[in-house]
């Protein structure tokens, strides 16, 4: 599979995203945005099929969800800025407070130590 592919298959879900985690016109809320982004790779990760994609293509989506994070959060951030985060105080309250559950916090915390390990 190609970037443009990735692109194409996984722009919908990056768009519905960003718009559920609009907080007006011009903000989004970026705790949640990073719980998101975190989840898509961590499914994608571990189930790569599922995603609609091959494990040889991980690293072009890889790329894509950088390129996505960095226009939304700035030029030094990433996926693995994604997991440092959540993975840090203000992350792990950033979470509470959007209730987001036990489960998936686990999900999101052991992917957090492959990913940071």
């Amino acid at each position: 599979m190609k970037i443009d592919e990735i692109r194409t298959r996984f722009q919908p879900a990056i768009d519905e995203i960003v718009a559920s985690c609009g907080v007006s016109d011009n903000f989004v809320d970026k705790d949640q945005f990073r719980v998101y982004i975190a989840t898509v790779w961590g499914n994608a990760a571990l189930d790569p099929e599922k995603s609609g994609i091959v494990e040889s293509d991980l690293p072009l989506l890889h790329d894509f969800l950088n390129e996505e994070i960095q226009m939304l959060l700035g030029k030094d951030q990433s996926v693995t800025s994604c997991y440092e985060y959540l993975s840090r105080k203000e992350g792990q309250e950033a979470m509470v407070r959007l209730k987001v559950n036990t489960q998936h916090q686990d999900f999101i915390s052991y992917f957090s130590r492959i990913i940071l390990a």
